[in-house]
């Protein structure tokens, strides 16, 4: 057998176990995860081939250990959180739509972004605040029905609303409030554990009322805000649901 020739190079894989003194399955996460760049370009390739080309790694990247990806977007309406429609949220998580407020530092790479999960979908007709992640134990913790998260809620309904609607829409468990109201609409906002799509759509339209809008702007202590629709940002690690 042939010996490789210098030309060739060794796998990225190795060249980043031995600057990281880590393990080559390690060395892997870290390359897929986005935190690698060779001569200023992200490479997630565990078996692209380097010579002496520069080798940057994220500085969160410690010996191989990745904090896992959570990431949270305003969805626009009509946009679908199932991965496979063609209007997918995934579809969002391009540079162009990352936020300004990003100070992550993460290259989200298509191979990274398949491994997002969304953890609390929302209706097609509903805009806000949606959470995706590639951590299990996060995904755990944002769908556990045990200890539901408070999801916060803002609906515009036409016209006004009556006291006795108002108590129809604070069932056990959800908390409904006006926050604004005119001739035209009235504004709502809408407080409850835990989040089935169509559940508060559903408790408003038995009213009588008709609902023009909703939007999630909260899950437990995370708020959506001033994300605009349509962009999105990592999560930072001192930020807890």
């Amino acid at each position: 057998m042939n010996a490789m020739k210098p030309t060739e190079g060794i796998r990225l894989a190795k060249r980043v176990a031995d600057i990281l003194k880590c393990s080559r399955s390690e060395a892997e996460q870290v390359i897929v995860g986005g935190w690698v760049k060779v001569n200023d370009v992200v490479v997630d390739e565990p078996a692209h081939r380097v010579n002496e080309e520069k080798i940057d790694i994220h500085s969160t990247a410690q010996r191989g250990k990745v904090p896992m990806l959570t990431v949270i977007l305003h969805k626009a309406a009509g946009q679908s959180c199932l991965p496979q429609s063609h209007t997918s949220i995934w579809k969002s998580l391009s540079a162009e739509q990352r936020s300004n407020q990003d100070r992550s530092g993460i290259s989200l790479t298509p191979r990274l972004q398949k491994f997002l999960q969304c953890a609390a979908a929302l209706e097609d007709a509903a805009t806000g605040l949606v959470v995706l992640t590639e951590d299990p134990s996060m995904l755990r913790k944002l769908q556990d029905e045990r200890t539901p998260l408070e999801h916060e809620l803002l609906a515009e309904v036409q016209g006004s609303v009556s006291p006795d609607q108002l108590r129809e829409m604070c069932p056990i468990g959800l908390k409904t409030s006006i926050s604004s109201e005119n001739t035209q609409q009235t504004a709502l906002r809408m407080a409850f554990k835990g989040y089935l799509p169509g559940y508060a759509a559903g408790v408003i339209e038995n009213t009588g009322l008709r609902l023009i809008g909703l939007k999630r702007v909260r899950m437990g202590r995370v708020l959506m805000a001033p994300l605009a629709p349509g962009p999105w940002r990592a999560l930072m690690p001192y930020e807890r649901f």
